[in-house]
């Protein structure tokens, strides 16, 4: 007999039992339309409820939560019903953030009505302290035994939620418009800190939390009820915004203070703890990521992506954090700078390589970068110090651990900076490149003498022919602006002879045939200028004949001697040093 089967659409709904969820939301949605006044149209006629004192709306939200932690409570004693006592402690979790949002409005309501300073601070207290009993009696009924270094920094944010709201009303603060605004924006600077205090807790280990009490393990708990919260904090930074700022000069709903920028402290705080994650729990992958996705933070960051970004308020707003402070793209490299540098720090694998790029970034994006909508890349906004810093700790980091690679790149790019910081003087202006050229060759010949690994000995293997290329260089440049001809003559002969005196003192074939390359090329060079200066001299008449004969003795003589084998045995006894002295 065949057991007929369940549809997949009832097991979910069985299993995962999303009615809690949906009574929730049905309770706030119907609570908050019973009393508006002159609004209720659901189970009343319209018109037929009144608005009543605000309290009635709290203690309504507050039994609501109540019920939902005590249905937790109770079936898991009596019936271990576990996977909705989940579902029902995220839900008690949305009730107290609908009931922090609910209160920004009654305040508002209140402080129209009644400027009454102790009304206004108790109604806060109340809910601050009612989330973290709430919070409290879930963790003693199910029992939940969580740590205190994860305790505490959930109760701290259920309180902030109700808490911070009391900094934003003129009453309490005293403050102006715009000083509140500044307020609403540090709110997720706030959750960002208090997020950071879950690092101790995180670096014991997920078996600091392996006995809880529960079936779920890490990362289940104690990480379920931060996701949550984390959501909290974005969509909380949101309604803060709305319900809070004065300065809507449009009057349109959508013209406020907030942008996506304003959250990147604190998403760069949820990097931060994600990294003592990965470092803690050994979870390569997640570092891999990490470190991969961090730099789009620089997206979030951008503040004109938002749809709103071209109406008053928000771009007024937005070019005061410029000027006041500085661009959100530029402040969030810093902090991307900081994370990579935390990083490095603990071993994170390329995290040094991020930050060096975000140092690199601010050469080209500084205070002011995407702070307007015109901004362009020019020179004005360049700034070369950061790559300058950028060279000097890969210089010094290349030195410390051996690498030529790294101290090559520093020294490159420190000739680089230097190259383009010249450019202001005009009494060296003109030969800066040439210096400079030179410069990058002296840095390769000295980093593959001082070091022994691969990326050296490429660095010798390619000196003698970067020599003859910078010697090539060098002449060309010194012919067009000398107007003696002695200058480019000494110059040559130094390169000459230059070759021959490394190829002494380091046994190298190699730039001895560099040094034979000079001297016959810088031999047909001389024959020529002096076959050329000779038939134009105005001389006495056989004197041109009389240099030619002794010039043909000479070269008559040159052949004897290639003749006789005495090149031949001079080489023999160049080879036989070069093997003794190997």
């Amino acid at each position: 007999m065949s057991r007929s089967k369940v549809p997949k659409l009832l097991s979910l709904i069985y299993f995962h039992n999303p009615f809690y969820l949906i009574s929730a939301c049905l309770f706030v949605y119907g609570l908050k339309l019973l009393y508006r006044e002159g609004d209720a149209s659901v189970l009343f006629q319209r018109g037929s409820v009144e608005y009543i004192e605000p309290w009635g709306l709290l203690a309504s939200l507050a039994g609501v939560t109540v019920l939902m932690a005590l249905t937790a409570i109770l079936i898991v004693r009596f019936g271990k019903v576990w996977e909705d006592a989940r579902s029902l402690i995220l839900i008690v979790l949305l009730m107290l953030l609908a009931i922090s949002v609910s209160m920004d409005e009654l305040i508002n309501v209140l402080s129209d009505k009644d400027n009454s300073l102790r009304h206004l601070i108790v109604m806060f207290g109340l809910g601050a302290s009612f989330a973290v009993v709430i919070g409290e009696v879930l963790m003693q009924g199910l029992p939940i035994r969580l740590p205190p270094g994860y305790r505490l920094p959930l109760y701290g944010f259920l309180a902030l939620f109700f808490l911070w709201p009391v900094m934003l009303l003129r009453e309490v603060t005293g403050l102006e418009a715009l000083s509140t605004r500044w307020l609403i924006v540090a709110f997720p600077l706030m959750s960002g800190l208090l997020t950071l205090t879950l690092i101790p807790a995180v670096r014991k280990g997920a078996s600091a939390v392996a006995n809880n009490g529960t079936p779920w393990k890490w990362p289940l708990i104690p990480w379920t009820p931060f996701v949550f919260i984390a959501l909290a904090v974005c969509f909380r930074s949101y309604s803060l915004t709305m319900s809070f700022d004065t300065l809507q000069n449009s009057g349109h709903y959508w013209d406020t203070a907030f942008g996506l920028y304003q959250l990147v402290p604190f998403l760069l705080a949820v990097f931060v703890i994600l990294l003592e994650i990965s470092v803690t729990e050994n979870l390569a992958g997640l570092q891999r990521r990490l470190m991969l996705t961090a730099p789009l933070l620089l997206i979030v960051a951008y503040p004109w992506l938002v749809p709103w970004s071209r109406m008053s308020g928000y771009s007024q707003f937005t070019y005061t954090v410029v000027n006041d402070l500085a661009s959100p793209v530029f402040l969030t490299i810093i902090g991307l700078i900081l994370f990579y540098g935390w990083a490095w720090w603990k071993g994170a694998r390329h995290a040094e390589a991020g930050v060096f790029g975000m140092v690199l970034l601010t050469t080209f994006i500084g205070p002011r970068a995407f702070g307007h909508r015109t901004w362009s890349l020019n020179q004005e906004t360049i700034s070369w110090w950061p790559m300058l810093l950028f060279a000097v700790v890969q210089f010094a980091n290349g030195l410390r651990r051996r690498s030529s690679f790294r101290t090559f790149c520093g020294l490159l790019l420190v000739l680089f900076v230097v190259h383009r910081e010249l450019a202001v003087f005009d009494q060296v202006r003109q030969w800066r490149t040439f210096a400079i050229t030179h410069l990058v060759l002296l840095s390769t010949i000295v980093t593959g003498l001082r070091f022994r690994d691969e990326f050296a000995e490429f660095l010798r293997e390619i000196s003698p022919a970067a020599l003859s290329f910078t010697t090539l260089l060098g002449l060309i440049s010194l012919s067009g602006r000398s107007s003696s001809a002695l200058i480019p003559a000494g110059y040559a002969l130094a390169f000459t002879v230059f070759p021959f005196i490394l190829s002494i003192l380091l046994h190298s074939p190699a730039w001895y045939r560099v040094g034979l390359l000079h001297t016959m090329v810088c031999g047909i060079a001389g024959v020529g200028v002096g076959i050329v200066t000779f038939f134009r001299a105005s001389l006495a008449p056989g004197t041109k004949p009389v240099i030619l004969a002794g010039g043909s003795f000479v070269v008559a003589v040159f052949i004897s001697i290639l003749k006789s084998g005495l090149s031949r045995r001079i080489r023999l006894w160049w080879l036989t040093r070069q093997r003794r002295l190997t």
